[in-house]
């Protein structure tokens, strides 16, 4: 017989037909049932036998060991749980939230437990289990990893108090490893008595029992009871709306607790960075995106007592990220952040849209060995670069720069460096100057780096002190630029005109799209230089650009070594059909060749029996 799924929606009464269903268990695979099933059975078992208890432990783990006990227990019940308990060590998760029970039934039930994973009791039960501890009457040495309190009716006010302190009588017995009252309604005032209990236990409370309880330990000032309550709850304030007094008797206390608070909760605190310095390395803010403005006069704040012992747990609040974006620093910021810089290994600057004295980019500079990460709008990022090549250190300086970039030089318009609006439609224009330093910052490059000049104007002079350093580099360029980048590639002298091509081959990688640039005999045949010197171009895209069929003629023979070619919306005619044909038979490597729409091929027979042509 195969394991099989049961649901159950009522349970055998008679002792015998308990019997026969328990003999099943070992076929049962997963069983569903009412939470009081497991009750049931044991109230209609004698539970004499061991197979019998056996049965009923393989049964309480096909429930997960998730056990309901609820409404008035009897001795027989209990006596019969408290068998199967003992056999189940702490995995267990015991419900009496509902239950009623005698002091023998109690007795019984705890006898020989003496590890559970869960309890959950209910007010009522609390006061009557601790009663019963303390006289003896129950066993003490229950081992719990949580307890759980939950109010189950409304009760006066004077017995939810004294429910408190039957909680820290009980736990003075029983080993409680985590205490749940989120549920319990038990008022502020009569937790104190728990906050006196010694042994390690993590305490939960309810969002507004546990600021209840803060107001109060600062009213009664007592430092004892307000560490036990900050080690409890691990020091986790998140839920909790503070004021700075109460934040700051907190933050006071003789207590390596870090305490965690919710920014979005506490707005006060963008407004405290100077008294929060000293503290910061006890806090961890959650939700915590510090202001430019927070930054900037915590690092001055800093630097103007020169407490550099307290940077570590400033920059730790931080995260590790310096955000000085959209500020305008002066000298003095400057030198705050340069006195932070010194002090710090690995943090990450952020100066997108920031506005810094040219003294200021030098000293930044001769520090960035101390950042990993450096944001920066495109137009700071050129003072950098001519700030770097112009320094007496230029190696040094130029791989700091690179490291720091992550060898990324963005000129473009990306959406990641967050452009002002009215800077994205205006194209960034450089000069030849501009080139000449982004080329002497490239030639102390270690490595590869991607230069982006997408959305620039360059004039061709500073194009020409860009080729010396194409062999170094990632290109990415708007069609414009790459136009003019193959229009400069044959010079006088043959062996730099080679050099040139097969730098700009190198740089653009494996894809070349000219879609949409018109095409004429000097463009063709600067193509014609790119495409005998590429190495395994993936995809040449010449859709949208006025080639005809002189045009296409000048190029077919050099088209071998492309995988997909896409010549879409031309003027080809059907005068080319024999020399496309042709060029796709004797080239296996070419996979695809495109001609979509606007093409004047007006007899495309000869192209159906060949798969690696695409039409409309």
């Amino acid at each position: 017989m195969k394991l099989q799924p049961v649901m159950l929606t009522d349970c055998p009464h008679e002792e015998s037909e308990v019997s026969s269903f328990l003999k099943l268990l070992p076929y049962i695979s997963q069983l569903r049932c009412m939470p009081r099933f497991f009750q049931s059975v044991c109230s209609s078992l004698s539970m004499r036998s061991r197979e019998e208890i056996q049965q009923m432990v393989s049964l309480l783990q096909l429930l997960n060991f998730k056990l309901f006990l609820t409404g008035e227990l009897n001795d027989k019940t209990c006596s019969s749980v408290g068998k199967v308990l003992p056999l189940c060590g702490s995995k267990v998760d015991l419900i009496l939230t509902d239950s009623r029970m005698s002091v023998r039934g109690a007795a019984v039930l705890f006898r020989s437990t003496t590890q559970l994973h869960s309890l959950r009791l209910s007010n009522s039960l609390v006061l009557f289990l601790s009663q019963w501890v303390r006289r003896g009457r129950v066993a003490c040495l229950v081992v719990l990893e949580e307890l759980s309190v939950v109010s189950t009716k409304a009760q006066p006010q004077r017995v939810l108090l004294k429910a408190g302190s039957s909680l820290a009588s009980l736990l003075r017995f029983w080993t409680v490893g985590r205490l749940d009252l989120t549920e319990s309604g038990l008022p502020a005032q009569s937790l104190f008595s728990l906050l006196l209990h010694d042994a390690p236990l993590t305490l939960r409370l309810s969002e507004e029992r546990l600021q209840q309880l803060l107001v109060l330990l600062h009213e009664v000032q007592d430092q004892h009871l307000t560490l036990s309550l900050l080690n409890k709850v691990g020091g986790d304030l998140s839920c909790c709306r503070l004021s700075w007094e109460l934040l700051h008797y907190l933050l006071q206390q003789p207590t390596a607790q870090t305490i965690t608070v919710n920014l979005k909760k506490n707005r006060f605190l963008e407004e405290r960075a100077a008294q929060l310095l000293p503290f910061l390395h006890r806090m961890v803010i959650q939700r915590w995106r510090p202001s430019p403005s927070f930054v900037r006069t915590s690092i001055k704040e800093i630097f103007r007592t020169h407490h550099s012992h307290l940077i570590p747990g400033l920059l730790r609040s931080l995260g590790h990220v310096i955000n000085l974006n959209c500020t305008e620093l002066d000298s003095e910021d400057c030198d705050a952040l340069l006195f932070i810089l010194r002090h710090s290994d690995g943090v990450k600057l952020k100066l997108l849209w920031s506005s810094i004295p040219a003294e200021g980019i030098q000293s930044i500079l001769s520090l960035l060995h101390t950042v990993s990460d450096l944001s920066v709008d495109r137009n700071l990022l050129l003072r950098f670069i001519h700030c770097c090549a112009s320094s007496d250190n230029q190696q040094g300086a130029a791989s700091d720069l690179l490291w720091t970039l992550q060898h990324r030089l963005d000129l473009s318009c990306s959406s990641c460096v967050q452009l002002p609006e009215e800077d994205q439609t205006e194209p960034l224009s450089l000069t030849a100057a501009d080139c000449r330093a982004v080329s002497t910052v490239l030639r102390h490059s270690s490595r590869d780096t991607q230069l982006d000049l997408r959305d620039c104007e360059v004039e061709d002079s500073g194009l020409d002190l860009l080729f010396p350093v194409l062999d170094r580099v990632r290109l990415r360029v708007s069609k414009t630029i790459l136009v003019q980048l193959l229009s400069l590639l044959a010079v006088n002298n043959q062996r730099d005109t080679v050099r040139r091509t097969m730098s700009l081959c190198r740089a653009l990688g494996r894809e070349l799209d000219l879609s949409h640039c018109p095409l004429d005999q000097r463009l063709c045949g600067a193509l014609v230089l790119m495409l005998d010197y590429s190495e395994d171009l993936t995809e040449l895209d010449l859709s949208h650009c006025q080639l005809t069929d002189q045009l296409l003629l000048q190029l077919i023979t050099h088209l071998h070594k492309v995988h997909i070619l896409d010549l879409s919306h031309n003027q080809i005619t059907d005068a080319s059909t024999a020399e496309l044909l042709h060029l796709v038979s004797i080239n296996p490597s070419i996979g695809s060749v495109r001609l979509f729409s606007s093409n004047n091929i007006v007899n495309k027979t000869p192209f159906k029996d060949n798969m690696k042509f695409e039409f409309s």
